[in-house]
């Protein structure tokens, strides 16, 4: 797998940066007035994991030097991930190498108006000078609805004297074109865009607490490992669990009035959906009021969720229902979470007396559409 042919080109509102990965022209577009890297560091970030994948050497070209400190981090992001899941198997690197230099001052977190990042927002308030807010890492949205996202973030972080950088990118095709699911990728594409923009110290918020930490893109073990001599990246917030950084928005009447958590569209939350119905129980259990949301589903409407996709947030919410008291949520979340457990209990027999043959018949079917099953940081075990 090859980087090459890097350029960057400026039109009256932005600049673009590109670089042609295996065939594929990546690009960034940042606000015209931001100064950028001009290494091959944010690229080798994106391609490590696709080369991995196929298993072939990465070379990038010799007018894209990268820093010597991340390409020595590259063997031990690339031991974690392949004894994580062996099909990201080690490839060697071959690049020109350069000390990185500082570019911008300041430290900025990475910023999409949901709870992990609010929450490490207002954690490090006092730390941070920007916020970055991307489009195109993990879904594509019309342009019209990014700008109004990115015109009410700023509003948002301007009250508390930050600025906000809009960074645009085609890297969901790019990911979408090697079957990388978001999980695999989160900590390496984010950590791209800090690498390009080069701020001192950039925070990577994080879904999971460290009781509940499993194989993942961005890992309080890894993110680390993609600095380079001047840009510290920081695993964060993994010291609260996800009700907990719940209750620490709905503290703050701007913030709770600003969060978005929904994928359908990045300006209303549609009360339906998973993200939105766990994020709503929370906020209802800790008593926030003048939430963004639509009224709670009834529990029938609960009953039809997905839950199998939320657990480790279910059972957040059914602790936190038996703190707050709420025995009638608790039932209603205590009920979904037996189903899961039955279905777990019925892997098992298929495992223990079956031989896993319904496991092979799955993994027949995906194999037989390869988009049914994503590459993610380890194997799923069912």
């Amino acid at each position: 797998m090859k980087i090459t042919n890097w350029q960057t080109t400026e039109n009256e509102e932005t600049k673009e940066i590109s670089a042609d990965i295996d065939g594929f022209r990546l690009w960034y577009r940042l606000p015209k007035a931001h100064p950028f890297s001009r290494s091959g560091d944010p690229f080798l970030s994106i391609a490590l994991l696709p080369a991995m994948l196929k298993g072939e050497a990465l070379e990038i070209d010799p007018s894209l030097p990268v820093s010597p400190k991340l390409l020595g981090n590259t063997a031990l992001l690339q031991e974690v991930h392949h004894a994580w899941n062996p099909l990201l198997k080690m490839i060697p690197i071959r690049a020109k190498t350069a000390p990185a230099e500082p570019i911008n001052n300041g430290a900025f977190s990475f910023f999409s108006g949901g709870v992990d990042s609010t929450y490490t927002f207002l954690k490090r308030q006092q730390e941070i000078s920007h916020v970055v807010f991307i489009h195109g890492f993990d879904f594509l949205l019309d342009p019209e609805l990014f700008q109004r996202a990115v015109s009410r973030n700023t509003s948002f972080v301007r009250g508390f004297g930050k600025i906000l950088i809009p960074v645009e990118t085609n890297y969901f095709r790019f990911s979408y074109l090697h079957n990388l699911s978001r999980t695999l990728t989160q900590g390496s594409a984010l950590a791209s865009v800090a690498l390009l923009l080069g701020f001192p110290r950039a925070y990577l918020p994080t879904s999971l607490s460290y009781n509940e930490i499993v194989p993942s893109g961005s890992h309080p073990l890894i993110d680390p490992f993609w600095s380079n001599e001047s840009v510290q990246i920081v695993h964060d917030g993994a010291e609260a669990q996800r009700v907990d950084k719940v209750s620490r928005v709905a503290e703050n009447e701007s913030a709770l009035a600003n969060l978005r958590v929904c994928f359908k569209d990045m300006n209303v939350n549609c009360g339906k959906c998973a993200k939105c119905l766990r994020t709503m129980i929370s906020l209802e259990l800790v008593g926030a009021s003048a939430v963004p949301f639509p009224v709670l589903s009834t529990p029938k409407a609960l009953r039809r969720v997905n839950w199998r996709m939320e657990p480790i947030y279910l059972k957040e919410n059914v602790e936190l229902a038996l703190r707050c008291g709420n025995k009638k949520l608790r039932r209603t979340l205590l009920a979904e979470m037996r189903k899961i457990e039955r279905l777990q209990l019925l892997k098992d027999v298929d495992r223990v007396l079956l031989g896993g043959l319904i496991k092979r018949a799955r993994r027949k079917i995906s194999k037989a559409n390869p988009e049914a099953r994503w590459i993610t940081a380890a194997p799923p075990k069912d």
